[in-house]
């Protein structure tokens, strides 16, 4: 019997598909923003929610989401009330959200299997509400974005002409960043907190190379993340490799294939 038989493998596939194709299109908002390096602090926040899971003995994927979405609107306030860069504002929340998980990991005594399973994540061991919980982001994901998507390119290429005519800039900023947040805790799971920022950043910067429109951009950012969980799923079966690795690895030889095409253009 091959590994196409197993329900498991089947729910991981299901589950990184959905990642891939939600993840792709909010990471384009990112980069346009310039705010890419947003899901890389969420991660280290995140971690915090984890390890705070751990010392209370609760759940720690919902602690980790209940943080990292405050955290994430945390630190928008913090840039408009504190009129700092916004790479400041992302740094300090990184710092401060690592030094912060360290301390509550040490107190829980929990540097062992589970602490790993959350930093490197592992696809294959998905479970069923997981695999549903995933579906669901993807579908609200895509919905939202479907419904607010120009207004959040508007607000990405001039912020103060879209608040002159009338768009709420704020409530759209708070979605964006809830829509990274739920991303990053969800894909916590499957690619590790240390590679799920690279699977929201790398598949929209591979679209915007090559896309011809904004339309097509947010297309094909959703394609390259779904090719890039297929592919590097099947191959880490195929070749027994770790599946998060092999997963951001194809994801990165989509932004080169991306990149020599525009060049030969």
């Amino acid at each position: 019997m091959t590994i196409w038989h197993y329900a498991f493998f089947w729910k991981a596939l299901v589950a990184g598909l959905a990642l891939g194709i939600s993840a792709g299109p909010v990471g384009v908002f990112l980069i346009l923003r310039r705010d890419s390096l947003l899901p890389h602090a969420l991660t280290h926040v995140a971690f915090t929610g984890v390890a705070l899971g751990l010392l209370l003995n609760g759940a720690p994927l919902l602690l980790a989401l209940v943080v990292t979405v405050l955290s994430a609107f945390a630190v928008m306030e913090i840039r408009e009330r504190a009129g700092i860069y916004e790479d400041t504002a992302v740094g300090i929340l990184a710092g401060l959200g690592l030094a912060l998980a360290v301390v509550l990991a040490s107190l829980a005594r929990s540097y062992d299997v589970r602490l790993l399973t959350y930093l490197f994540g592992n696809i294959l061991v998905v479970t069923r509400e997981e695999t549903l919980l995933s579906l669901g982001l993807m579908v609200f994901t895509l919905a939202m974005l479907s419904r607010f998507g120009e207004a959040l390119l508007f607000v990405a290429f001039d912020e103060e002409s879209a608040q002159a005519s009338g768009l709420r800039i704020k409530v759209l900023k708070l979605l964006l960043s809830a829509l990274t947040a739920l991303l990053v805790v969800i894909g916590m799971r499957m690619v590790g907190l240390l590679l799920v920022s690279a699977l929201m950043v790398i598949p929209g910067a591979a679209a915007l190379e090559v896309a011809r429109s904004f339309r097509q951009c947010l297309w094909l950012s959703g394609l390259f993340g779904g090719l890039s969980v297929l592919g590097g799923l099947s191959a880490s079966v195929v070749l027994d490799l770790p599946p998060s690795g092999a997963i951001v690895l194809f994801s990165g030889g989509f932004f080169l294939l991306s990149l020599f095409a525009r060049r030969v253009k």
